[in-house]
């Protein structure tokens, strides 16, 4: 049956996920333990503050992000087809990935090098020397990155769409094969113990990683196995659930269940991958015990975070339409924004927090100030939303 309903809950969570990048790449440049395989250097300014908030937010945004990427996928696919939703998804994804490449992505790249060489050596320069350059290709050629691999930066997830649209067809007739036996998939889906079944296969999807995160392997250009088979079982999921939607209400009725087990997990999964990182030598154990961890982490984080916005934002309002109208715009610009902020703010004394906030907040009223006067209205909103905008300011 065709779903004309408009989900504005799962739209403005859609739209925070890719905003939230704003916190997670300004909190990158203050922590006191970058993750293993990710050799950035940091501001002297650091605090344990951005170490908590780099594996909470990393442990659920981009899983619920593809989650809902193969939710909406389904509605385009059930509306368009599968040719019309490849012909829409080239006009949204793959064009718009096209012109940041060459456009956002040098921004990108210079902001972040700019930090990275002045925090590593103690400067305030823009441009790296070569010799510079090579001490840092080896420091993190050592830490076990790939040498000499083109980078995506912030770009990779939408890379990794364009590689999971090609299972629609896959998606899509396996559904209709199973169709005659929607209400038993129905409720093994609604029920609260399904939460075990995607906890151990995001467990096994999980395995090749260190400490049972995901912090290296996906910006490259080479397409990393393991990151697209572990992102893509959620794209997966959320076309599946998209399918069995009554799946949606156990979201709402179990959501104090999943408050509580997020709030238990989650200090368990920073201990597990610490101790997995410290350890001298990893054993099955000790990795077995990160992997685990984080993946029930991670789905009863997506469990939660959708029962709230299906609960209590499922409605419209200006506030609403604005995040999702100009997430994309805000997610795609943001980075060289913050990188920049952060490079600015490096000779400063100050405390890591208060850094911190003043580039957050900066990168959100340039994002925003940018998107209302100069995007919402022109060519680069038609190419990233299919239509130009006219919103007054959501408070107005």
């Amino acid at each position: 049956m065709e779903d004309n309903r408009r989900y504005y809950s799962l739209d403005a969570l859609r739209g925070i996920m890719m905003m939230l990048g704003i916190v997670l790449h300004g909190s990158q440049w203050y922590m006191t333990s970058p993750p293993g395989g990710v050799p950035i250097p940091t501001d002297p300014a650091t605090s344990p503050v951005f170490d908590v908030l780099m594996h909470f937010i990393h442990s659920f945004r981009m899983p619920l992000f593809f989650v809902l990427a193969g939710f909406f996928t389904s509605l385009l696919v059930d509306k368009r087809g599968i040719r019309g939703t490849y012909v829409n998804r080239s006009k949204r994804i793959l064009a718009p990935l096209s012109v940041s490449v060459f456009t956002i992505l040098p921004l990108t790249i210079l902001g972040a090098l700019a930090f990275i060489v002045s925090a590593r050596f103690g400067t305030h320069q823009v441009l790296p020397t070569e010799d510079q350059i090579k001490i840092i290709e080896q420091e993190m050629v050592a830490a076990g990155m790939p040498a000499g691999e083109p980078s995506l930066g912030h770009l990779w997830f939408l890379y990794y769409l364009l590689y999971f649209y090609l299972t629609i067809p896959l998606c899509h007739y396996g559904l209709k094969m199973v169709k005659g036996v929607q209400p038993g998939i129905d409720k093994c889906l609604a029920s609260p113990f399904f939460f075990l079944v995607l906890g151990a296969l995001t467990s096994a999807a999980l395995w090749p990683f260190r400490g049972g995160v995901l912090f290296e392997g996906f910006i490259f250009i080479k397409p990393h196995l393991p990151s697209l088979v572990y992102y893509g079982s959620f794209f997966v999921m959320g076309y599946i659930i998209h399918h069995h939607r009554t799946v949606l209400e156990s979201f709402v009725k179990y959501l104090p269940w999943f408050v509580v087990i997020s709030i238990v997990l989650f200090p368990l999964a920073m201990i597990t991958t610490a101790n997995e990182f410290e350890a001298g030598t990893v054993t099955d154990e000790i990795h077995g015990q990160a992997v685990l961890v984080n993946a029930f982490l991670t789905w009863s984080l997506i469990y939660m975070f959708m029962g709230l916005f299906l609960r209590f934002l499922d409605f419209a309002s200006p506030w609403i339409l604005y995040i999702s109208n100009s997430s994309y715009w805000v997610y795609l610009f943001h980075m060289p924004v913050i990188s920049i902020a952060a490079w600015i703010m490096l000779p400063f004394d100050l405390p890591a927090e208060l850094k911190f906030l003043i580039i957050a907040s900066g990168t959100t009223v340039v994002c925003f100030t940018s998107y209302h006067y100069l995007i919402q209205n022109s060519w680069v909103s038609d190419l990233l939303n299919g239509l130009k905008f006219k919103q007054p300011w959501p408070w107005r």
